[in-house]
C-alpha cells in the first residue's frame, strides 16, 4: 500500500477482508489512502463472551476502537459484517448483546453503510467440532466430509436445539423483504423478537465454563 501511495495512484477501488483487532493507526491510514472502497469483518457474534467460547482470540472493544481509527483516518464506504447466530451456548441474552454491538457499529459507521451478513456455523474436519459432533454421535466415524447427500450435510450445519427453529422462521420472515435487505432485516426482527443490551454488556469478559467448546467456521 505504501508502494501504491508513494506512486501517486489514486484511481484504485479495492476491497479487504481483515481482522479488524489487526490494524493500527499507519494500517488504516493507508487503506483509505490507497484506495480501499469495501471493508469486510468476520466477527460471528457481538457477544465477547461468545467469542471466548469459540477461541476466536480477538477481544470485542479493540475491533471497535479500529473501526473507528478507520473512519478518523477518512474511511466513509460500505461495511460487511459477519454473524453467525445459534453457535454455541448462543440464548436471547447473547443476542441481545450482538444486537448492541452491531448497533454501536452503525453509530460509528452510518447505519446505512453497514450491512450484516448472516451466516451458520460449518463442521469442518480436524477441528475441536468435529471431535464434539463424533463423541456425541451427530456424525459416524469415517463420514465423508465432501459428500453434499442430505443424511451427511444436513449434520455439517451446525444450528441446534429452540433457537434453529426460531432463527429458521426469522431468515424466513426476512427473505419477504422486497428491498433485497436480508441481513438488515434479520438483525430488525431480532431486535423485534429479543430486545438489545447495553454495549457494556456486549463487551463484558466473564469466566469461562468447564465445557470444552470448540469453533469451526
Amino acid at each position: 500500500m505504501q508502494a501504491i501511495k508513494d506512486q501517486g495512484w489514486n484511481d484504485i477501488n479495492w476491497a479487504a477482508y481483515i481482522r479488524a483487532d489487526n490494524i493500527d493507526a499507519e494500517l488504516a491510514q493507508l487503506m483509505v489512502d490507497t484506495g480501499m472502497s469495501y471493508f469486510e469483518i468476520g466477527i460471528t457474534s457481538g457477544s465477547q463472551e461468545l467469542v471466548r467460547k469459540m477461541r476466536l482470540a480477538y477481544d470485542l472493544e479493540t475491533v471497535l476502537n479500529n473501526c473507528r481509527m478507520l473512519v478518523k483516518s477518512g474511511f466513509k464506504n460500505h461495511v460487511s459484517v459477519n454473524y453467525s447466530f445459534n453457535v454455541f451456548d448462543e440464548t436471547p441474552s447473547t443476542i441481545r448483546q450482538t444486537i448492541a454491538y452491531h448497533r454501536e457499529l452503525e453509530n460509528i459507521f452510518g447505519k446505512g453503510l453497514v450491512d450484516p451478513a448472516i451466516f451458520f456455523i460449518g463442521l469442518q474436519p480436524h477441528t475441536l467440532l468435529e471431535k464434539y459432533a463424533l463423541e456425541h454421535k451427530i456424525l459416524k466415524p469415517n463420514y465423508n466430509p465432501m459428500s453434499m447427500m442430505p443424511w451427511t450435510a444436513r449434520k455439517l450445519l451446525w444450528n441446534p436445539g429452540s433457537l434453529g427453529k426460531k432463527l429458521g422462521q426469522v431468515c424466513l420472515e426476512a427473505f419477504d423483504n422486497k428491498e433485497d435487505e436480508f441481513g438488515k432485516t434479520v438483525i430488525d426482527i431480532l431486535e423485534r423478537e429479543y430486545g438489545k443490551s447495553s454495549l457494556k454488556e456486549s463487551l463484558k469478559v466473564r469466566p469461562l465454563s468447564e465445557r470444552k467448546l470448540a469453533h469451526s467456521k
